[in-house]
């Protein structure tokens, strides 16, 4: 697939880029993600390109927590790849919310391709989980990969 053809890269958090445990991003006792492996060499090698992230945390809604945390996941995998997120939306919605915002919604999509204007049939959103492939089909993402598959695709 050539990068020039794809006007955005969306990627799940957990279970795409960084490990999860019992549903919730895997954090060390110090707070620290942990990267899947090959998920942040494939992140760099899209520097230059739209990336963005896109992720539900019920457990921000729950109280489990903190937002700031949350964010700090993001800081992380930036740091990991090379500062190569432009930019992420999480929805902070319960788990049983039908909220458009919580994948398989669209409503963070919707606001990224807004913000940026970017052509959605375009694009790309790998993930790990049904609900993020119909997130896809329904937003009009022009492709979207199993996170296995497109490591696989990634040059070694």
């Amino acid at each position: 697939m050539s990068k020039d053809a794809i006007d955005a890269w969306f990627f799940d958090l957990g279970g795409t880029l960084v490990a999860i445990e019992d549903d919730e991003i895997a954090l060390d006792r110090n707070n620290r993600i942990t990267p899947l492996p090959g998920a942040m060499a494939a992140l760099s090698q899209l520097k230059g390109e739209a990336v963005f992230v896109v992720s539900n945390q019920a457990s921000v809604a729950s109280g489990a927590l903190p937002a700031l945390q949350a964010y700090d996941f993001i800081t992380q995998v930036n740091a990991f790849c090379g500062g190569v997120i432009r930019d992420f939306r999480f929805a902070m919605h319960p788990g049983d919310a039908n909220h458009p915002w919580r994948k398989p919604g669209t409503g963070m999509i919707d606001d990224l391709a807004l913000v940026y204007g970017l052509d959605l049939s375009r694009s790309v959103l790998i993930g790990d989980s049904v609900n993020d492939q119909r997130c896809a089909q329904a937003a009009g993402i022009g492709t979207f990969f199993w996170i296995d598959d497109f490591l696989k695709e990634q040059p070694s």
